[in-house]
């Protein structure tokens, strides 16, 4: 079930007053916990407390070190906002996967849901003494168990786990996210890309502000800009009329006979499209009107363009869908991806049955996370959506799919601000040169060429920056004297 139109506005308005929430509490509870304005030598700290302040402290330095344009103080509200957003998009996760029957309820219905009474009645001890009565235990619990398939969202949390989530605030995330008016956001599959759009909302005004004031993007800024979540018929209209037309060549090839074509569904799409049109200009139904589509190969091919597919297409095309690579380079919240795995589940099936084969579910479902989908972003939180957008999709497909591999990556590589002599580079061309016999001038070209990736992601030309230091070291080794 998609979401409404209501339930789509009730969801912008609820991540956008969690996002104020969340800020503030964690930033107050950080404060309150380690007693940042005062020395670590004077705050009274316990033991614990004082190493997780210490941990928190040494990480900010190291990332200054990478940055130093930056204050000191931004990378703890960067440590809070990442922990911040990490529990919103696991609290959300869960949400999904219990309204599609994936999980029993945690997060529905939260204190009253089913796993919390067991809990209760089971370990009572252990909702004693806990300001949360033994919830965020079981959470906990929870978390660990999903991070063996999902360890990008439900792994080790990093620096974001020495922020404290105080008792309240963790109540108020989960009882907003039960409010009624959000219930048929629980069944869409766009729901995690909507989070992802809103929760970055806030950040992207406020670079808007910046710019119609006269300010600049800062690198680190650029993925808070850039994140624009695509509407669904948009996605449609691209992947029909780009993965479309290979489907239809690859079949020519094969000497197929596309069931598009065979069950007439292309033919009375056009003619239903004309109709339609004219229905329009009769002012019979409204401009935003969508024309009604009547079974799944309809809605897999209705923003298809009827096209020649010209024989060089169907001389190059693949010989089976197997061998299609998908990339997106600005893979976001992992919409294009996720839309792309339905089409490819479904032209999978649809090979197997003109080869006469038999593919299981699960072998379609792994070979397509494994070795057909591959996506980039510049930003770990876009990646980190993207990955559970894309596991979920699978095991909603079959329950038993085990991917060894999602081909998602975030170019964060924190390289830029560096200096040449920072120790941590230092230990880098010391381990490659030990460990491969690779120098350390040749190190350093590689890093150079790859400093842009935080802000560039896919735009950066890698391979022919590599390919030029290396070539720049074969020139300098020729040029060796002998026995030099």
């Amino acid at each position: 079930m998609s979401m409404t139109p209501e339930a789509k506005k009730a969801l912008s308005n609820t991540i956008r007053a969690l996002h104020t929430r969340l800020h503030a509490d964690l930033s107050a509870a950080t404060d309150a916990a380690y007693r940042l304005g005062t020395t670590v030598q004077h705050a009274g700290l316990s033991e614990a407390n004082r190493a997780r302040r210490e941990r928190l402290e040494a990480w900010m330095r190291d990332q200054h070190r990478a940055d130093s344009g930056r204050a000191l103080a931004d990378y703890r509200h960067a440590a809070e906002k990442r922990a911040a957003y990490t529990l919103l998009n696991r609290l959300v996760f869960l949400r999904v996967m219990e309204a599609t029957g994936m999980r029993p309820a945690v997060v529905t219905g939260g204190w009253e849901s089913a796993d919390y009474a067991a809990l209760r009645e089971l370990a009572p001890a252990l909702t004693r003494g806990d300001e949360t009565e033994g919830y965020a235990f079981l959470l906990r619990l929870v978390f660990e168990e999903l991070a063996v398939d999902l360890p990008g969202l439900f792994g080790p949390g990093g620096v974001g786990e020495l922020i404290p989530v105080p008792p309240a605030t963790l109540r108020a995330v989960v009882e907003a996210l039960n409010d009624p008016a959000l219930d048929s956001c629980w069944t869409d599959d766009m729901t995690l890309g909507w989070v992802y759009q809103y929760w970055n909302d806030p950040d992207r005004e406020a670079l808007d502000a910046k710019l119609n004031a006269g300010g600049k993007v800062a690198n680190h800024e650029i993925a808070s800009k850039t994140q624009m979540f695509t509407e669904r018929y948009m996605v449609d209209w691209l992947l029909q009329n780009s993965l479309g037309p290979m489907w239809l060549a690859m079949c020519r090839k094969s000497g197929w006979t596309p069931e598009c074509e065979s069950t007439g569904t292309l033919a009375a799409l056009e003619a239903r499209r004309v109709d339609w049109r004219a229905k329009r200009d009769a002012e019979e139904v409204s401009l935003t009107a969508l024309m009604p589509l009547h079974s799944a190969l309809e809605r897999r091919w209705a923003y298809y363009l009827p096209q020649p597919i010209p024989e060089d297409a169907v001389a190059s095309a693949p010989d089976s869908v197997r061998g299609l690579k998908i990339l997106d380079p600005a893979v976001g919240s992992g919409h294009f991806l996720v839309v792309a795995f339905e089409l490819l589940v479904a032209l999978y099936e649809e090979e197997a049955r003109h080869r006469g084969a038999e593919w299981t579910r699960r072998e379609i479902v792994e070979q397509i996370l494994e070795n057909n989908l591959h996506g980039i972003d510049i930003d770990p939180r876009a990646v980190q959506i993207a990955a559970a957008s894309l596991w979920l999709k699978a095991r909603q497909s079959c329950a038993e799919a085990a991917p060894q591999r999602i081909n998602l990556v975030a170019s964060s590589l924190r390289l830029a601000g560096l200096p040449d002599d920072d120790p941590a580079l230092a230990a880098l061309r010391a381990a490659v040169e030990d460990e491969t016999g690779i120098p350390g001038a040749l190190t350093d070209s590689v890093l150079h060429a790859i400093k842009g990736a935080d802000h560039l992601g896919s735009l950066l030309k890698v391979g022919e920056a590599v390919r030029e230091a290396l070539d720049t070291h074969e020139e300098a080794l020729t040029r060796r004297p002998a026995g030099g």
